[in-house]
């Protein structure tokens, strides 16, 4: 991970955020200090709170988990027609941010997932199948040591 500590996440995301006119993009990297895999949102922008901190996802837990244990996209463009409320604690970032749509993409080095790029906005319908495009390509193939695989479309996770 050593390319981690020349790229500047913060001022990638902070443009990627200008450029999509989002509300909320986190960076959810994998936390090697552990002997399981872990993932912690390191690197966000647009928060409402500092709560985002305290979320620590595991595998195919919260959104996060699920884009990490896939390896593949995924988009909801409107959470109350895809998550039930009671069902909401799972995806605590959508909690503490207050998100109503969102597209997530895995980020590989390696050819194993060490992250997920996420963006959100606070209003329904907002995250739409070619803004969700628009976020894959302005990503593009590389984002600092991380690259971003792209796969067949019907591989999308909409949940």
């Amino acid at each position: 991970m050593n390319g981690q500590q020349n790229f500047h996440f913060h001022s990638a995301i902070e443009q990627l955020k200008e450029t999509l006119k989002a509300d909320f993009i986190g960076l959810a990297l994998v936390d090697f200090s552990k002997y399981r895999h872990e993932l912690k949102w390191r690197y966000v922008t647009g928060n409402l709170s500092l709560s985002y901190r305290r979320i620590v996802l595991t595998s195919g837990k919260g959104i996060a988990g699920l884009v990490f244990k896939t390896g593949k996209p995924m988009m909801v463009n409107d959470v109350s027609e895809h998550v039930e409320a009671k069902d909401l604690y799972n995806y605590p970032i959508l909690i503490f941010e207050k998100l109503k749509s969102f597209g997530a993409i895995p980020l590989f080095q390696e050819d194993h997932v060490q992250g997920v790029l996420l963006v959100g906005y606070r209003e329904s319908k907002k995250m739409t199948a070619e803004r969700f495009e628009h976020f894959k390509q302005a990503v593009g193939s590389q984002f600092g040591p991380f690259y971003h695989k792209e796969r067949m479309k019907d591989d999308i996770i909409e949940q």
